[in-house]
């Protein structure tokens, strides 16, 4: 049933979204298997959390991942994305289902922990760094991703200059420019220091004087 209500809200709600309402919906059920594990509530209890569980997977984690891969690359792409996703996450599933024996065995009624601390990390994850697919191409999406990336070089590039540089947002081609002008900038700045910036100034060569400049030099000498 939950997949149901999943196909229903793709198309209105925004994948980010659906996401946090899962991985905050997995997490809040982690937490309750725990606390029934521990003698706090009855069994109908962790088999509600159970259910709660897997409906709000079904909602968000479960089908939004599939779809986020297929809208972030151009099509000739997705197979391969696709592909590699899917490696992981069968991957994940084997060493989950290999290893959780063994955390059963040692954490207890903890056994649960482990994956509401993955889901708090894939909450945070999915607030400061997980772009929204819907409703954009490809391309934008990346020129959206090169706009953050960008955005933070600067910051970053801002933070270990002077108080009086200026921030912007450019494309990766402009941080490294700047970056660039900034570094010959302080070079010239420390030439200057020791006295060995060159201005630019060539010194008169005698032999190079024209006969005219010749002429008028001896007429202000008076022939000395």
């Amino acid at each position: 049933a939950a997949t149901y209500v999943a196909l229903l809200l793709m198309e209105s709600s925004n994948r980010r979204t659906l996401i946090l309402w899962s991985a905050g919906g997995m997490l809040v059920s982690c937490i309750g298997l725990v606390v029934c594990l521990l003698g706090y509530f009855d069994k109908m209890a962790s088999l509600f959390f159970v259910v709660t569980f897997v409906s709000f997977f079904e909602i968000g984690l479960g089908p939004i991942p599939w779809l986020i891969v297929a809208e972030m690359f151009e099509a000739k792409y997705v197979a391969t994305a696709m592909s590699a996703s899917c490696q992981v996450n069968w991957a994940c599933n084997f060493i989950v289902g290999l290893l959780f024996p063994y955390l059963q065995k040692s954490l207890g009624a903890y056994s649960f922990a482990p994956f509401a601390i993955v889901l708090l990390m894939t909450i945070i994850f999915v607030i400061i760094w997980l772009p929204e697919t819907k409703g954009t191409t490809p391309e934008e999406l990346r020129e959206n991703i090169v706009r953050s990336l960008s955005t933070m070089l600067q910051l970053s590039d801002d933070s270990t200059n002077d108080a009086d540089t200026s921030s912007s947002v450019g494309n990766p081609i402009d941080v490294e420019w700047r970056r660039a002008m900034d570094s010959l900038r302080r070079q010239e700045e420390e030439d200057m220091k020791r006295g060995l910036f060159n201005f630019g100034f060539q010194p008169i060569e005698q032999d190079g004087l024209s006969a005219s400049e010749s002429d008028w030099r001896s007429r202000i000498t008076g022939g000395a």
